[in-house]
């Protein structure tokens, strides 16, 4: 950017608030979209518990109001409300392997590690063929990470790559976990296979990692 254009654009917020012509916090437009945003999905969240939380009053025998509930209490980071509408929907529907998953982030977003990677095993092991599905491998890995298992958590990303070889996330976890091991090499190769089969979520991440890693590399290269 020109260096005069850039100064002007820095000093004219500058003579607005010293002349005394505004005195409203002026917040770039991304940051009050997001601010927006978050606001109005809290709302829709409130509303939405108001209107389950009636129907559980009216259907107290319905478990799926009480599921209902633990999510948006959940959604809402009211993990001890989220635990106790769950525990209800558990008493009226013991044998639903969905509380378990549900159970694991609550406990998750608690700070209970332990009982949270109890719950995920639960689920993945509880099931036929459990391993076969990635969302729940891929939630224990990333618990694992927070919990310093890098090598538990590599396990759970190659497992939830053999789930689903065509999901790109995994490739990045193990890209992460192998830099972290000072796996240079095999870090590479993971970042490279993210962009290949598609990452978007993380890609700006992944290519000035891999730049840093390979400073002659040309994005070309790895397509």
């Amino acid at each position: 950017m020109n260096h005069r254009i850039f100064g002007a654009l820095f000093i004219l917020p500058l003579l607005f608030l010293v002349s005394g012509c505004t005195t409203q916090t002026i917040r770039p437009i991304s940051q009050q979209v997001v601010i927006e945003d978050e606001e109005n999905r809290s709302t829709i969240i409130d509303v939405k518990l108001e209107k389950y939380i009636e129907l559980a009053k009216d259907f107290p025998k319905e478990a799926r109001y009480q599921e209902k509930l633990a999510k948006l209490y959940w959604e809402k980071t009211d993990h001890k409300n989220a635990l106790k509408a769950l525990a209800r929907a558990k008493k009226l529907d013991s044998d639903n392997p969905r509380y378990n998953y549900l159970e694991a982030q609550i406990l998750e977003g608690l700070g209970s590690y332990s009982a949270a990677e109890k719950a995920y095993l639960a689920v993945i092991e509880g099931t036929e063929n459990g391993r076969e599905y990635s969302g729940p491998l891929m939630q224990l890995g990333n618990l694992y990470m927070q919990m310093e298992r890098s090598d538990k958590a590599l396990i759970c990303f190659k497992d939830a790559l053999e789930a689903d070889p065509t999901f790109s996330e995994p490739h990045y976890w193990i890209g992460r976990v192998q830099l972290m091991h000072k796996n240079r090499k095999a870090a590479i190769q993971s970042f490279e296979r993210y962009l290949r089969v598609g990452g978007q979520q993380r890609y700006k991440e992944v290519l000035q990692t891999l730049q840093a890693l390979q400073p002659d590399l040309r994005i070309h290269d790895i397509r």
